[in-house]
């Protein structure tokens, strides 16, 4: 049986999200023929603690300094630094060559593009041994050229706009596969809600934002079913169930996201790259809440220009994009959802998984 790596790292929600709905999906069409792994390298190499860290620090970087992460992500796009900083990750290159070298592995996919600049250290285009490698671009629109500027054989693209950026970027025509981006096989059923009863409003509140709590008060004072997800952390999901005063249902870690993504008119989120593509596979238009300069700015583009949902930056912002959405018998909603679902749809991960059975079937 073949073995079929799907890399990714912590550095973003987007990576891993795609990575394990790529397994999934792998591991159900695999037919007898192939086994996906899942391996999030930096955490198999360094350690859960030290892993967790390094997380920390990222997404601290991101949510504090958004400006500088924002010139960080340009320099990115515009210098080949990645190279540069390969002797910083010798422990993940190591871990990275002791997956590919262990087993049988006539194809790797990555949802982390640090790994095609290892694979190019490793093995040259003409050598037989080389695994064929394709690339999950997990960002809409913004696409850092940091994702292509190692080899890959193939790049799939959560729509076609942001194939449309790629092949302006100079990658071949023939290389893109605008497959979707790969979401779990549970929002397959599409988004249930209709223009009709009490709004059901999805709020995915992020605890590093400074006026997070103001923001569930803004929006609890609204006559809507609103559910609250806040994670892990007990504090904060207790200063939120505090100021909604019961006017909300309040969750803390859940995997109920898919579920409650499917029962929602609205998710009110942050433009990070898995929710942004969940919420168009499930057809539930977004109003973006936060957009971290980078790639998150080209995943709000991809909903506000094709009018999929609106940004609402600030608490009034939100409270007042959700009012006009459902005001005049869902008037504004009703565009949105058709524009929604005119996106996507939730078959990347599938897709995917026949490229990649369609590769070992022919080896």
């Amino acid at each position: 049986m073949k073995t079929i790596p799907v890399l990714s790292a912590g550095f973003g929600e987007g990576h891993n999200a795609a990575a394990r709905s790529l397994v999934e999906a792998l591991n159900r069409r695999g037919e007898g023929k192939l086994q996906a792994e899942f391996h999030d390298v930096f955490t198999e190499a360094y350690g859960v603690e030290k892993a967790r860290q390094q997380r920390d620090s990222y997404v601290q970087v991101a949510n504090r300094y958004p400006k500088l992460w924002g010139v960080l992500y340009t320099l990115l796009d515009r210098l080949p630094l990645v190279n540069l900083s390969l002797p910083l990750v010798r422990p993940v290159e190591r871990k990275l060559f002791s997956i590919l070298d262990g087993a049988d592995v006539p194809v790797v996919v990555t949802a982390y593009p640090l790994y095609n600049y290892m694979i190019d250290r490793r093995w040259t285009l003409s050598d037989s041994c080389r695994p064929r490698v394709i690339t999950v671009v997990t960002d809409s629109v913004s696409v850092n050229r940091a994702w292509h500027r190692a080899y890959s054989d193939w790049y799939v693209t959560p729509n076609q706009a942001t194939a449309e950026v790629m092949i302006r970027q100079g990658v071949p025509r023939e290389k893109i596969l605008p497959f979707g981006f790969p979401v779990s096989e549970r929002l397959q059923a599409r988004s249930s809600a209709k223009p009709e009863g009490r709004p059901r409003v999805l709020l995915m509140l992020n605890p590093g934002r400074k006026d997070a709590v103001v923001v569930a008060q803004a929006l609890a004072e609204l006559d809507i079913d609103l559910t609250i997800t806040v994670g892990k952390d007990a504090d904060f999901k207790e200063a939120v169930e505090k100021v909604v005063a019961g006017r909300a249902e309040v969750l803390g870690w859940t995997d109920r996201i898919p579920e409650l993504m499917l029962t929602s008119h609205l998710v009110i989120s942050k433009a990070g790259g898995a929710t942004t593509h969940e919420c168009v596979a499930a057809g539930v238009p977004m109003i973006i809440s936060q957009v971290i300069p980078g790639q998150e700015a080209g995943n709000a583009r991809l909903i506000v220009d094709h009018q999929a949902g609106c940004l609402g930056l600030t608490p009034q912002a939100m409270k007042e994009a959700v009012a006009q959405a459902f005001a005049d018998d869902y008037q504004v909603w009703k565009k949105w959802k058709a524009n929604c679902e005119a996106l996507g749809d939730a078959q990347g991960a599938q897709r995917v998984a026949e490229k990649v059975l369609a590769l070992v079937s022919a080896r």
